[in-house]
């Protein structure tokens, strides 16, 4: 016998409970009353508070994203600029032929090889020191490091900074919203298991099939086991 298989995510929970309210409005318009006056008018009042917090969730949850990935680009911009002026140094420093020493003040090894931090703090205090190293080899009489400058690089912290600053009223905002809908999903499930549960009681003399007709127009679903015979209606099951 198929069996119903409750709401386990919250968009499953807002169509069940949006189905449920546009289904018991219908049938009370045609005199039919599957679930209670009272249990409706719960339901009418508890929708748009749910509503709002699924939505409020999945818009902070599209800007935390959003955030994020305006961040990463900022990173991966200023990851270029560092590369792109550690090339240029390693080449100067071959053409002119200066003393490989002068790679240290870009934190580059001798042998040309290159830092790696594996954190967003790490880059911003590479990226730091580069600027600083850079004025350094100049006040020791070397030429600053061009195209791209230490400004360049200056330019492109500031803006990965700023980027990864953003992100922090963003999943701030998300955590709220999030700690909104846990606040009402208990609240849900009673709602919609005392629909399911009015709706057994009213059916109870329905054939199987009908009863889970019925229940389906109010936004339940079934499973099947192995061998089990589809429900015509069920349209989940095609």
């Amino acid at each position: 016998m198929p069996n119903y298989v409750p709401p386990k995510t919250d968009t499953e929970r807002l169509n069940f409970l949006r189905t449920a309210a546009q289904t018991a409005a219908i049938d009370y318009a045609n005199s039919v009353e599957y679930i209670s006056r009272d249990n409706f008018l719960e339901l009418e009042a508890f929708l748009p508070q749910f509503d709002e917090a699924f939505l409020d969730v999945a818009e902070t949850f599209g800007q935390h994203n959003k955030e994020v990935e305006e961040r990463e680009e900022a990173l991966d911009r200023l990851k270029q600029v560092i590369d792109d002026m550690w090339e240029v140094v390693r080449r100067r420093v071959r053409r002119q032929n200066e003393p490989v020493g002068v790679l240290r003040f870009y934190y580059l090894e001798p042998d040309g090889s290159e830092p790696n931090p594996d954190a967003l703090d790490g880059w911003f205090e590479l990226a730091e020191k580069i600027i600083a190293g850079d004025a350094d080899a100049t006040s020791a009489g070397y030429a600053a490091a061009v195209c791209p400058s230490a400004d360049e690089l200056t330019n492109a912290l500031a803006a990965a900074r700023k980027e990864a600053s953003d992100v922090i009223p963003a999943d701030e905002a998300h955590d709220r919203a999030q700690t909104a809908i846990d606040a009402l999903r208990a609240q849900a499930d009673e709602l919609i298991a005392d629909v399911m549960e009015e709706l057994r009681f009213h059916l109870r003399k329905e054939e199987s099939s009908s009863q889970r007709r019925v229940m389906r127009t109010y936004g339940a679903h079934f499973t099947y086991n192995p061998g089990d015979p589809r429900d015509m209606d069920d349209e989940d099951a095609l």
